[in-house]
This record gives structure tokens, C-alpha cells and sequence, in this order.
């Protein structure tokens, strides 16, 4: 027999919404990081959290081991496999400095880079990537010997297909300085992606999901993940679709296992 209307309603209205709690646990775990690490810059906290020694680092990276077979271990893992897979049948995007990026442990940059003033010399030719007034990059090509320029575009922001796409790019310099400065810019990448369950690793089983990845990407990804999640329910660009807020309940889970490791 079918619930009655009423007793439907009521039973919706029973579900558990993570999104308060997810935001909690949060804010408690970012109060630990921004003490801990004393640090004055969020991206230089969570750096520290992923790469220095710390409390959650010592107390996560354990939990990833495939032989551990502890009941914390096997929770944490349930609780990262339920995110990716609750991600992957999703497509939650966020907008970052014009740039659209999915929030996925598939796409996720775990090594975020600050582009200052990078040259190679090639041929008697300084090939240069660097930041400008404004936070534009100066993209230049010129002669070691005179200082004659065959290439200069300054741009708001990293962009390599538009740089690519340029007339000037391909009428001005030849093919092997195109390539060196495909090279040189490529590696100027302030978000370089990387895709955790593709990385080239040997195979990691946590739980359902098999990654390619160590132990510690794993732990940089998640970090990164779920602050990107955080930061789109701040800045609005979470939908109230019931598939994308049940994404925050394997969210909750991990940041709550961070939070078990400095109790």
C-alpha cells in the first residue's frame, strides 16, 4: 500500500539536509587550519595543510592505505568513493577568475602555482611568460641581440587558446619558436589539472572507486575539492537539485574525519 499524501510530505521533509552541517564543519576546520598554520593567506593555509606536517595529514593519510582495514578507514573510504561517485553523476561547475571548472576529483588542481617572471634563451632569442601591472602576463619574444621583438601580447589572464589562436602567433615566429613557447607558456599553467582516477599511479582500490594516484594526491584532491565546494555555496552557484546536495553528505563525512584528528 502506498503512503498517503501527508505521510509522503512528512516523509520528505524527514531527509537529512547536509548543507547546514557541511558549513559547520567547515567553518570549525578552516578556525584549526588558519590557527595551526599561522599563516595570513587562505590558499598559503591550505598548502600547509596538504603538504606540511600536521595533525589531519598524519591522521588522513593512513586512512587511504589499502590494507587498512580499521573501521575508521573503512568509513573514510566509503565516504571519499561516495563523493566521486556522487560528483561524476553530477556536473557541478563553479566560475574561478572567468574560468569555468568542474568540481571533480577528476579535474582537480592539487599543485596551484604563482606565476611571477619565467625566460628561456633559445637561438638568440629570449622567450619570457611573466606577471604585469594589473595582474595581466606578458607574453614576449625578442632578439638577445638587439632587443627587436617578434612576439608581445599581454592578456588578462592564463589563456593558451587565445594566445594560440593569435595571427602573430603564427605569422611572426616560426615553428620551432612556436613550440618553445608553447612550452615554456604551457608550463606557466597557474592551474594545471589533473585527472586522480587517470594520473598514471598504480591502482589505489578505496572502496567502490579505483584511483591512480598516490596516497597523498589523493588528500590534496580532497582538500581541494570540497573547499571548491564550499566556496560554491558561498558565492551562490549551488542549485537546490536534490542530486547536487547530496553530494554534501559524503562532503560532511570527510571533513568531519579531518576534524577527529585534532580532537
Amino acid at each position: 500500500m502506498a503512503l498517503p499524501p501527508h505521510a509522503a510530505d512528512w516523509m520528505n521533509r524527514a531527509e537529512i539536509d547536509y548543507i547546514g552541517p557541511f558549513v559547520k564543519a567547515w567553518a570549525a576546520f578552516n578556525a584549526w587550519f588558519r590557527e595551526a598554520s599561522r599563516e595570513g593567506q587562505e590558499r598559503v593555509m591550505l598548502n600547509w595543510v596538504k603538504s606540511q606536517p600536521n595533525a589531519v595529514r598524519r591522521g588522513i593519510l593512513p586512512l587511504l592505505r589499502e590494507d587498512n582495514d580499521t573501521a575508521d578507514a573503512i568509513s573514510f573510504q566509503q565516504a571519499v568513493s561516495e563523493l566521486q561517485q556522487r560528483l561524476d553523476a553530477i556536473h557541478l561547475e563553479v566560475m574561478r577568475k572567468g574560468i569555468r571548472e568542474r568540481v571533480s576529483l577528476r579535474t582537480v588542481c592539487i599543485y596551484p602555482r604563482q606565476l611571477n617572471h619565467e625566460r628561456i634563451e633559445h637561438r638568440r632569442y629570449e622567450f619570457t611568460v611573466r606577471r604585469v601591472a594589473g595582474g595581466h602576463i606578458q607574453v614576449r619574444v625578442a632578439s638577445t641581440a638587439n632587443g627587436t621583438e617578434r612576439f608581445n601580447e599581454t592578456q588578462e589572464q592564463y589563456d593558451p587558446a587565445a594566445l594560440y589562436a593569435l595571427p602573430a602567433f603564427t605569422t611572426n615566429l616560426s615553428e620551432d619558436q612556436r613550440t618553445r613557447l608553447r612550452g615554456l607558456y604551457n608550463s606557466c599553467n597557474p592551474r594545471p589539472m589533473i585527472d586522480l582516477l587517470r594520473n598514471g599511479a598504480p591502482a589505489m582500490q578505496i572502496a567502490a572507486v579505483e584511483f591512480q594516484c598516490t596516497d597523498e594526491e589523493l588528500f590534496s584532491g580532497l582538500i581541494e575539492t570540497i573547499y571548491a565546494m564550499r566556496n560554491a555555496l558561498l558565492h551562490g552557484e549551488v542549485e537546490p537539485d536534490p542530486t547536487v546536495l547530496a553530494c554534501y553528505e559524503p562532503a560532511y563525512q570527510i571533513v568531519m574525519q579531518f576534524l577527529s584528528c585534532v580532537r
